[in-house]
């Protein structure tokens, strides 16, 4: 299978169908993520690897309004991974789907802040964490915005109750932890 496929798959497979939410104009859904898989099929948005930052397992870079040179074949975005390898345990998994959250951002042409951003694919990361039974691990700061992400998810029953709609002020709690790290502006 090729990196892409594999990509792909992850945005295809369980848990990815139990992950449905909605923020305000934002859906992630199965059928929103096959949006993304497709566009990761077609190079529309790049895969590679490479360095992803400390503790990274993926990046997204968007190209929306990046300036195209003639003859340079234009892509909505690029997700870095840290290595092939990263599809294969839950954690790395998880990281892939919140990435592509970002990704449907663009695929769907979506106006968003930066941090309502991360609002959304950290609700989608937790919920994938979840599903998995998947801990995680990092700083004071890292386990804050977790903390928030998965409060949302149980006290709004976001995995039991599919299709929830949350509010920006649903929100508050992790979109404060966000930017109080420094990776956002903290």
């Amino acid at each position: 299978m090729s990196l892409e496929s594999d990509v792909a798959a992850v945005l295809r497979n369980d848990p990815a169908g139990r992950i449905t939410f909605k923020v305000e104009n934002i859906l992630v859904s199965k059928a929103q993520m096959e949006d993304v898989a497709k566009a990761i099929e077609s190079k529309d948005v790049a895969l590679e690897t490479g360095s992803t930052g400390g503790q990274l397992g993926a990046a997204y870079s968007s190209f929306v309004s990046r300036k195209w040179t003639a003859g340079e074949r234009k892509i909505i975005g690029k997700i870095t991974l840290s290595g092939p390898d990263i599809v294969k345990a839950p954690l790395g998994r998880a990281a892939v789907f919140h990435e592509s959250v970002h990704a449907l951002v663009d695929v769907k042409g979506l106006t968003v802040t930066m941090h309502n951003d991360e609002v959304v694919a950290y609700i989608a990361d937790a919920m994938y964490l979840r599903a998995t039974k998947t801990s995680v691990s990092g700083g004071k700061a890292e386990m804050a915005i977790y903390t928030a992400a998965f409060s949302l998810v149980d006290t709004k029953q976001l995995l039991t109750k599919p299709g929830v709609t949350l509010s920006w002020a649903d929100c508050d709690a992790l979109r404060t932890a966000i930017k109080a790290h420094p990776a956002y502006g903290g």
